[in-house]
């Protein structure tokens, strides 16, 4: 058998629960796994026409990132250490003075970020509803998995400040979000899918939520949405509309209850967890969230990093390490997410939530989306449980190689899709001339 490019020589962890292979390949072709084993099986299978050392290194499922702000990359360290609700006001207004050359260079930059630390795919939680091209060109240009959202917002929000720009009439989102389906759903060959999504739900009326949900349904995409941050009831009352469905991502999802967890089950919903963005801004997922309880549930968990101005990284290790870590300490229960779940929900739960089948596993057939970790270093040594270690020791630098689809987007820690030094030089410039851009009434919390 032919390949183009063969992976061998790592400890090969093809899934949460498979046994690890210590010698093992992973061989692809046209995107695609076509073999996977030992390294002395595969390599007696398939002739390939380029050969990865991984001697050393872990070989594992690319990690998925199921609530991502691309367009705050810019914010980071801009709003650190404030109430929520001051957050809010001061991010998105940040995000209201972005044109559309920062928005490019935004989410470039968050691309690069993911690239290095080790995540293939992850879904916007709601692009900058004005440049939304800019961030879908910058993602085609990444090598990446993504989903596109937008910021949906219809309603002003009560308790704060939006831009007003943000706020626009039910005709107006509908016919944006049928573009940016009608646009981007498959592009870049595939790795670029289009999703309905909302910014909050109360910041839209109840017969927009539902248009937009049937907007999803029409073209058989996903929709995604903060859920559940600060306020209960949300899940009852989306169940009332009779839209909940497993096409739906919630992100947060902090506070429900146990009737909640029920409707939730029943209709298939996955739930985005992002305990690093709860903890840096006081959301209280650990001691108001029942994420351990959904997990034993059945409920499809995810996580996310949020963004790099509320999680301030995009590190995935991190956040599989406080998911399960965070809950062991909160309910003095050593127990309360294994390594072996908080694995899980960043690799194949992540994928499910994605709609990406083909992904988030190592098998044949599936999408080769690999990446490779560095496992000779002290502090991921000895290796005697590869995968505890990733969860509890590893960061997102000891990735040395990102492939997505078949496609080398990392190796040796050198990107190979975007210039990164450029790319950094200009997040810096721009980032400093939006600042001085922005009224400094902008940066004065509220008592």
């Amino acid at each position: 058998m032919d390949a183009d490019l063969l992976l061998s020589g790592g400890i090969l962890l093809p899934d949460a629960t498979s046994a690890p292979i210590r010698d093992g390949a992973v061989a692809i072709r046209d995107g695609v796994i076509v073999d996977i084993g030992a390294a002395e099986t595969v390599a007696a299978r398939v002739q390939a026409r380029r050969v990865l050392d991984c001697t050393g290194q872990a070989m594992m499922p690319g990690l998925v990132d199921t609530h991502i702000h691309t367009c705050q990359q810019m914010a980071r360290g801009l709003a650190d250490d404030i109430n929520v609700l001051d957050w809010l006001t001061r991010i998105v207004a940040v995000e209201g003075a972005m044109d559309e050359e920062d928005v490019s260079i935004s989410a470039k930059a968050a691309c690069l970020e993911m690239i290095k630390s080790g995540t293939t795919g992850f879904i916007e939680a709601c692009g900058n509803p004005f440049y939304i091209d800019a961030m879908g060109e910058a993602i085609a240009e990444s090598g990446l998995r993504g989903i596109m959202t937008r910021s949906t917002m219809e309603l002003a929000e009560p308790d704060w400040s939006a831009p007003d720009p943000f706020v626009m009439d039910a005709e107006s989102n509908l016919r944006a979000t049928r573009e940016l389906i009608e646009k981007w759903h498959g592009s870049a060959d595939g790795r670029i899918s289009a999703w309905c999504g909302w910014r909050q739900q109360w910041n839209l009326s109840d017969e927009l939520l539902v248009a937009v949900v049937g907007i999803a349904r029409e073209y058989g995409v996903g929709l995604h949405g903060h859920l559940a941050t600060r306020r209960y009831g949300q899940i009852e009352l989306l169940d009332q509309l009779g839209v909940l469905g497993p096409d739906m991502v919630f992100a947060h999802s902090i506070r429900y209850t146990a009737r909640d967890r029920q409707l939730i089950k029943l209709n298939g919903v996955n739930i985005d967890h992002n305990p690093g963005a709860s903890m840096h801004g006081a959301y209280g997922s650990a001691p108001m969230g029942c994420f351990p309880e959904m997990v034993e549930d059945g409920i499809n968990v995810c996580l996310g990093c949020d963004g790099a101005a509320n999680g301030n990284t995009l590190d995935m290790f991190q956040v599989m390490r406080l998911a399960a870590t965070v809950h062991k300490e909160m309910r003095l229960d050593a127990v309360a997410i294994s390594p072996q779940d908080a694995f899980k929900m960043a690799t194949s739960n992540g994928a499910k939530a994605a709609m990406w089948p083909d992904s988030g596993t190592l098998k044949v057939g599936n999408k080769a989306d690999v990446i490779a970790v560095n496992l000779m270093q002290p502090h991921l040594m000895p290796a005697y449980n590869v995968l505890n270690n990733l969860v509890y020791c590893a960061s997102g630098q000891d990735v040395v190689t990102t492939i997505v689809a078949g496609r080398v987007l990392m190796e040796n820690r050198e990107v190979t899709t975007f210039d990164e030094a450029r790319v950094l030089s200009d997040l810096q410039a721009r980032g400093e001339a939006l600042v001085q851009r922005l009224p400094e009434a902008t940066f004065t919390a509220r008592s």
